[in-house]
């Protein structure tokens, strides 16, 4: 693994930014040209496949011949969830493949569900974003007997790497570091207390995130983690804990650290509710969507953002492709991602996809 500069279908970053090009596959990963809106997805179904291929029949016998292709989503939300979903949506529901989607819904069961639908539908290769990593050893393993490839997108699991063919992602443990790395600059040996608002318990996010950036902090012994809660990547969670935070500590908290965007739009509304000045603190988020672009230009209520690209349907595709050919693929694929300050964010603000 390398870091460089990534480009990465954005701006150039400065080598400031702690930019991330990490790449193992032998293609580039490059982003969707199709993406549009980061609108809800409606969710389209999953449980049989049954009416499509009576259309296929219907229509030509190469579509018949199409690559039976599931994706089993975490959850059908807004914003980066939203993205991730569309960009597969969009380059795997044509006429080239036998495509079926299925909304997680944010439960472990339900994609259980899902994959057993899946393997009963014999399908070439299921894409699955797993909601945590553990317990999805049994159901791995009933789709390797079945002839099923399961190829992992976004987050891992913690089963065998034998019972998958590969993973494409972000390398959250990186995002977490390079979160650190800018914070012990920006703090230049000043003492600061920490708060973070920590993602979903046992995703890999979560782990990652949280991993690298503590990495970097237990190092500098000029700063001080006060909480880290889980707030499980919600508003609404969020808001409740960023109170609960402010009314323990108060004005000993410095830096906000965000697992994601979703819940940093939590903590401004929390702040602003309380008449409080979101620039009193540093503030740190995790994604990169377009909304929070707009608060580091407003008055740099965000300080940092560190991206984490969900646009991995045409990166997917070419893995997939290899897959059903039978080739073989990296067991790790990352993707192009970016490190974005506040002084960043007019510039690249339009360059934003989601």
């Amino acid at each position: 693994m390398v870091a460089v500069l990534s480009l990465s279908g954005c701006s150039a970053r400065t080598q400031e930014s702690y930019s991330t090009k990490v790449k193992t596959s032998e293609e580039k990963i490059v982003v969707s040209s199709q993406f549009g809106s980061g609108d809800v997805v409606e969710n389209v179904g999953g449980t049989s496949n049954e009416d499509k291929k009576e259309d296929s029949k219907d229509n030509s016998s190469s579509s018949s011949e199409a690559p039976n292709v599931w994706f089993i989503n975490n959850a059908n939300g807004i914003g980066w969830s939203a993205a991730l979903t569309t960009s597969m949506n969009s380059t795997f529901d044509t006429d080239a493949y036998d495509y079926t989607f299925v909304d997680g819904q944010g439960h472990f069961e339900v994609q259980i569900e899902a994959m057993n639908n899946a393997i009963a539908d014999k399908a070439d290769v299921i894409c699955l974003d797993p909601i945590q990593e553990d317990g999805f050893d049994d159901v791995l393993k009933k789709a390797k007997e079945a002839g099923c490839k399961v190829f992992l997108v976004d987050r891992k699991v913690s089963a065998d790497e034998s019972l998958y063919e590969g993973w494409l992602g972000s390398d959250f443990n990186l995002e977490g570091e390079n979160a650190g790395k800018w914070l012990v600059e920006q703090a230049n040996g000043k003492n600061m207390n920490i708060v973070v608002l920590q993602g979903g318990q046992g995703a890999s996010a979560q782990i990652g995130r949280h991993d690298g950036f503590n990495k970097i902090i237990e190092q500098n012994k000029n700063f001080k983690i006060l909480a880290e809660e889980m707030a499980d990547f919600d508003k609404a969670k969020a808001k409740t804990l960023m109170s609960k935070y402010l009314d323990t500590y108060g004005d000993k908290i410095d830096v906000i650290v965000t697992h994601n965007d979703t819940m940093c739009y939590g903590v401004i509304e929390t702040l602003k509710e309380k008449n409080i000045d979101p620039n009193k603190y540093i503030i740190i988020s995790f994604d990169g969507e377009a909304e929070v672009f707009k608060l580091m230009v407003d008055n740099a209520k965000v300080d940092l953002c560190v991206e984490c690209n969900p646009l991995l349907g045409p990166a997917t595709e070419k893995l997939v492709a290899k897959m059903v050919a039978g080739e073989t693929i990296d067991k790790i694929n990352y993707v192009d991602e970016g490190v974005f300050t506040a002084d960043m964010a007019a510039t690249e603000l339009p360059n934003r996809q989601y």
